[in-house]
């Protein structure tokens, strides 16, 4: 005992009684200000509202709930089905009460404020405690806020920090607690609170973690999700998967201790192994990538980023979520390997985009070749140029030109001066009139169509239509040489569909913003063209689906189709761009980058089967009412074109030369009906001549 007096007495050297004696003065002084701020506590809680008071230039909770929290903007198709997800660096998504598990909230509660059902806002007792241990530590090792208090710092105060905005926090919570009851305060806060890897909000976390709905989680997983906002780096159970594990088995305990689960279900959760994702669900995915894409366009021009990427914007878009999935089985079942294909259909009523696909892969690709490829358009072009015909008074019943090669002078200044027009099979028909030219596709009698009209008329024309891009105003624009996307050419069909009124493709039907306000958009048609001189076109167009280039159509679909086929130098775009009263369609084939050769490959060949194969999927065996006829029919006049000759007498309905049936190169493509056999076709107007 001496000695081990001796060696105690050895080893206190005068430094060590100073270290001692100041430690004690510490100790001291730790107590006086514990004191001190249990005596601030007292205050505080008996006249909380003196001291929210005293806060000059306090700006009142009001004023702060009006600055809203970032959101993830959610698309629908037309008929309320998911298609997309859009949001920036926060990924939050805002579900009710209701939809949240009571687990979710008892483990948040247990974990993070164990006494928020019995205080206002402040938890005096844990802010005690708090100061008491940063006190004791000399830095702050512990939190005081409560759940109430949390929120009031996520929703308003954001990164604000020091002492004016723990008092701001306090003050606002108290404030919060006298017009929130418990649950919308807690409701409110899982809707906003960071889980980490980007996630704001429990839907968020519950989708990046587990891929599925917060309604959708069981125990062990609400438990994962209540421990991560202490420290959501640290808990990550993507980085650290041990330490998420263990944090969420203490909450499990916590649960247990504060009478929210039993014993048995506490230590079966415990048990239960960790099973998270490494990644967040891909935010754009599905059939409906391009389009989403698309939209996200629109809705930035129409809002702005900010909006678009954080304003929580509700989002029903125009898009048939089964029409756009037939499009793609359409096309997948008839292209063959190498070239891709785009397909856009329009309602000819609305203008509304009930359909846009591309066959790329969006994982590999954003470029939307339905959107954002310009591509020739070729014969498809020439419809445009029969409807200025039509309009000023040329019957393409009566109105002949003689097919034939061509070595055509364009006058002084041409460059070059001579052009020299073939047909795409080098065969020649002789003398047809506009309606046979058309189902022919014959590019001679076309070309003298274009040279009588003049290629600005064609160009206005095709503009007033739905063409939007630039077209250079030469004699061959007929033939479809200037470049167009199928988006804008779907647009440019669905005018002749909808008698000459003319609406502008759109893609968003209605926006609801978060707090409940809507906005329509709805669509104005304007007349373009006449009704009665569109009907003319939509007759030939319709006689072409069954005597001419499209005359395979009915082998796939029996309905009421209209349309015209289209294919460039070498083959290297195709297209057919087609019609019914209800739905307008423009499907393009080719290679993504362009000008590259597909030889064998006409409109006729692939476009035309998946055009109609598309259609028996849309309508199956609905009937389809054929185009109106209008009370107003065109007034014809003497065609006095210079390179036209005149007709025959004295029939004016002449047989239209052989046209042979397109054929069919690929294995992937069944052989198309052959094309009907008929001596006197039908006249454009469906009246004998």
């Amino acid at each position: 005992m001496k000695g081990d007096d001796v060696l105690h007495e050895s080893s206190e050297t005068p430094r060590g009684r100073t270290s001692r004696g100041r430690s004690r003065r510490h100790r001291w002084l730790a107590d006086i200000v514990l004191g001190l701020v249990l005596a601030v506590v007292v205050v505080l809680a008996s006249g909380a509202g003196i001291v929210a008071g005293a806060v000059r230039g306090m700006p009142s909770l009001t004023s702060f709930m009006a600055q809203p929290v970032a959101q993830t903007t959610l698309l629908y198709d037309r008929n309320g089905r998911l298609i997309g997800q859009v949001h920036g660096a926060t990924d939050r998504l805002v579900v009710t009460s209701a939809q949240i598990p009571a687990a979710l909230k008892q483990a948040t509660v247990a974990i993070e404020d164990k006494r928020f059902y019995h205080h206002h806002g402040i938890d005096f007792i844990s802010v005690a405690r708090a100061a008491l241990a940063d006190l004791r530590a000399g830095h702050v090792v512990q939190g005081g806020s409560t759940i109430t208090e949390q929120y009031v710092k996520n929703a308003y105060l954001g990164s604000e920090g020091g002492l004016q905005r723990k008092i701001r926090e306090a003050v606002l919570a108290w404030q919060l607690e006298d017009r929130w009851n418990k649950d919308q305060i807690l409701t409110a806060y899982l809707n906003t609170v960071y889980y980490g890897s980007g996630t704001y909000g429990v839907e968020a976390a519950a989708e990046t973690f587990f891929h599925k709905h917060v309604w959708q989680l069981d125990l062990p997983e609400c438990a994962l999700l209540a421990g991560l906002p202490r420290t959501p780096s640290g808990y990550s159970p993507v980085s650290y998967p041990e330490d998420a594990l263990a944090r969420r088995n203490l909450v499990l305990q916590q649960m247990q201790r504060q009478g929210y689960l039993t014993a048995p279900k506490a230590a079966a959760a415990e048990a239960t192994k960790l099973a998270v994702f490494d990644r967040p669900p891909q935010p754009v995915k599905g059939p409906a990538a391009y389009f989403v894409e698309y939209v996200t366009e629109q809705l930035v021009k129409r809002y702005g980023l900010q909006t678009t990427f954080e304003g929580g914007l509700r989002v029903t878009t125009s898009l048939d979520l089964r029409l756009q999935r037939d499009a793609i089985k359409a096309l997948q079942s008839t292209l063959p390997p190498g070239p891709a294909g785009a397909l856009v259909s329009i309602d000819p009523a609305s203008g509304y985009v009930r359909a846009m696909v591309a066959t790329t892969d969006f994982a590999k690709t954003k470029f939307n070749l339905a959107w954002q490829a310009h591509r020739p358009l070729g014969s498809a072009m020439k419809p445009f140029a029969l409807l200025a015909a039509v309009e000023r008074g040329a019957d393409p019943a009566t109105t002949y030109y003689t097919s034939q090669p061509l070595h055509l002078y364009l006058g002084p200044g041409a460059n070059p001066p001579y052009w020299d027009v073939s047909t795409f099979s080098n065969t020649y028909a002789g003398r047809i009139n506009l309606v046979q030219a058309t189902w022919q596709s014959d590019n001679t009698v076309y070309a003298q169509l274009a040279l009588d009209l003049g290629a600005h008329s064609i160009v206005r024309t095709a503009h007033r239509m739905g063409i939007t891009s630039h077209l250079a105003p030469y004699p061959s624009i007929v033939l479809g040489t200037e470049a167009v996307t199928p988006l804008e050419v779907a647009d440019a069909y669905a005018t002749f569909a909808s008698e000459g009124v003319r609406h502008p493709p759109l893609a968003i039907e209605k926006v609801v913003f978060p707090g409940g306000r809507t906005e329509v958009t709805n669509s104005r048609g304007v007349r373009v063209a006449p009704a009665g001189a569109t009907y003319v076109v939509d007759q030939v167009l319709e006689g072409n689906t069954r005597y001419g280039t499209a005359a395979a159509m009915p082998y796939y679909y029996a309905g009421v189709a209209a349309g015209k086929t289209g294919t460039t130098t070498n083959s290297a775009d195709a297209w057919f761009c087609g019609f019914d009263p209800r739905l307008a369609t423009a499907i393009w084939m080719g290679y993504p980058q362009g000008e590259v050769a597909m030889p064998g490959v006409q409109g006729a060949t692939y476009c035309v089967p998946a055009w109609g194969k598309y259609y028996a999927l849309v309508f199956g065996d609905q009937r389809i009412a054929d185009f109106r006829r209008p009370a107003v029919l065109p007034r014809w006049v003497p065609w006095t074109g210079s390179h036209s000759v005149a007709s025959p007498l004295p029939s004016p309905s002449a047989t239209p030369a052989p046209t042979p049936s397109p054929s069919m190169t690929a294995m992937r493509t069944p052989t198309p009906a052959p094309t009907p056999s008929v001596t006197a076709p039908p006249s454009p107007l469906g009246a004998p001549r």
